[in-house]
């Protein structure tokens, strides 16, 4: 299309790239399914023939565009188009299979997979063939860092400014420290820590009880954030607490700035004790314990301190990290403590990690500059930077987290109007708004830890898919296709 400054075939192109590798992903979970015996073997492979068919038609349509550099706007599209486009084609094997005969349910079942959210339609997971469960979980990992950082890192298919830009617009955060100066690198040592905390995780759950095929699953919904478990009753059919606290350290590692994770390799250990945004995130999870803690000893839900501290603590990392896992109904541990683990629903993880939501570098910025609002008001003339680290964020970053917070804030009001025009309660629609745009997962009522989403309208589970995918993608990634000035040469 002329007048447009955005290259449709290198798109094109880059979108076969993407299409190929979950075509790939969906063969291995077929595999899968065939170790197990399982009759949906060829729907899945079926599924991957199909995206595969569907990825080498968009290459060869690219024709022979030399990958070189992109726009910003070619990134934008392809960021978007690329986790929209891994939505539809990996909602084939629940659709083709009759697991999940509805598209709109095999559709949210597979976004919320993706963008790490964990919210879910199913009422009986042990249902499902370990095939589909094992992509289900997959789907998440991917989700964890990303599958263009994925590309970027063992296919670099665009060089200098335009992996810096996909980089950008699809990982989480407002800034990231890079380790290494070439976006690739940067990339490949994201996913070889990735790997190796999963593998690691593994093999923990494995020593502590699970068997292979959940210990994987598991494995992999715990460091995406993502929070998909194998079972009806989640991580509480264990009943273990050294599961419970493997996983609340993992999901708080996955919730953490995996830069500082390559930091601690190199055993760079200033970088991590004196990261500010860290020292925050610790601070809140210690005094969210502790609050919990006191609640359910309070309020006669716990008798036990030892049982407070670790369904408390469990919960908190859950919660924090958007991870979603429960091992407890925290709907029954009445109004404060749900208030509690809503604000944590809010405030999230930080930067550059797998959690989702506003994240904490974000809150930090907003709290210093408020403070400093403050002490002008006494001092009008006086020149207070926001500092991070000891060094000064510019206004302009700081103009752009307020921006980001108050549209972050009121696409949540607008969600609670839609949401509660579709028949849910106040509480519910609270709920699920922040849920879905922070990619947590359980919400409130009957959406809460112990329930699914079933229940919801067919417009609602579709609008649900949009605030999951905006919120993975940091909203102004998404919703800036919607604006005029855009498609504007």
């Amino acid at each position: 299309m002329k007048g447009l400054d955005i290259h449709y075939k290198l798109i094109s192109k880059e979108l076969g790239f993407i299409l190929f590798l979950e075509a790939f992903l969906i063969f291995i979970s077929g595999c899968v399914s065939l170790h197990y015996k399982e009759s949906c073997v060829s729907d899945i492979w079926i599924s991957a023939g199909i995206t595969l068919i569907a990825s080498i038609f968009l290459f060869i349509s690219g024709g022979k565009t030399k990958l070189k550099s992109i726009g910003r706007k070619d990134s934008i599209l392809i960021v978007t188009l690329s986790w929209i486009s891994f939505s539809v084609f990996g909602m084939l094997p629940f659709y083709i299979s009759g697991s999940i005969p509805s598209v709109t349910d095999a559709f949210f079942e597979t976004t919320s997979g993706l963008t790490t959210t964990g919210s879910s339609i199913l009422t009986n997971v042990e249902a499902m063939p370990k095939g589909l469960l094992f992509w289900r979980s997959l789907t998440q990992w991917m989700g964890g860092l990303g599958m263009i950082v994925f590309v970027l890192a063992f296919l670099p298919l665009v060089a200098g400014g335009g992996s810096s830009l996909l980089f950008d617009d699809e990982t989480t955060g407002i800034s990231h420290d890079k380790f290494r100066p070439k976006v690739g690198q940067i990339a490949k040592r994201l996913w070889g820590i990735y790997l190796g905390f999963t593998l690691i995780l593994i093999l923990l759950l494995k020593i502590a009880g699970m068997d292979v095929f959940d210990s994987c699953c598991h494995a992999f919904a715990t460091m995406s954030t993502g929070g998909y478990s194998t079972k009806n009753q989640g991580i509480s059919y264990w009943d273990s607490a050294r599961i419970d606290y493997i996983l609340s350290i993992f999901m708080l590692i996955g919730a953490t700035n995996f830069t500082l994770w390559y930091f601690l390799i190199k055993k760079r250990f200033k970088k991590i004790y004196g990261d500010e945004e860290f020292r925050w995130f610790l601070s809140i999870v210690a005094i969210a314990t502790i609050i919990i803690t006191y609640g359910l000893l309070y309020n006669g839900t716990e008798n036990e301190l030892s049982q407070s501290v670790r369904y408390s603590f469990f919960q908190v990392s859950s919660m924090i990290s958007t991870t979603g896992f429960a091992t407890a109904d925290f709907n029954l541990w009445g109004d404060f403590l749900k208030v509690t683990l809503t604000l944590l629903m809010l405030i999230c993880g930080c930067g550059g990690s797998t959690s989702g939501g506003l994240k904490t570098i974000r809150f930090v910025v907003l709290s210093k500059n408020t403070f400093n609002e403050f002490t002008k008001q006494i001092h009008p003339k006086a020149i207070l930077p926001v500092r991070i680290n000891g060094n000064v964020v510019s206004i302009d970053v700081v103009q752009r987290i307020l921006a980001f917070s108050f549209l972050y804030i009121t696409i949540i009001l607008i969600s609670l109007l839609v949401f509660t025009a579709t028949g849910l309660t106040f509480e519910e629609s609270w709920g699920v708004s922040i849920s879905g745009l922070g990619n947590v997962g359980p919400a409130l009522g009957k959406f809460g830890p112990m329930g699914n989403f079933s229940g919801m309208t067919d417009f609602a589970k579709w609008y649900y898919s949009f605030l999951m995918v905006i919120g993975r993608l940091e909203i102004l990634t998404v919703l800036i296709l919607f604006t005029p000035g855009f498609w504007k040469k």
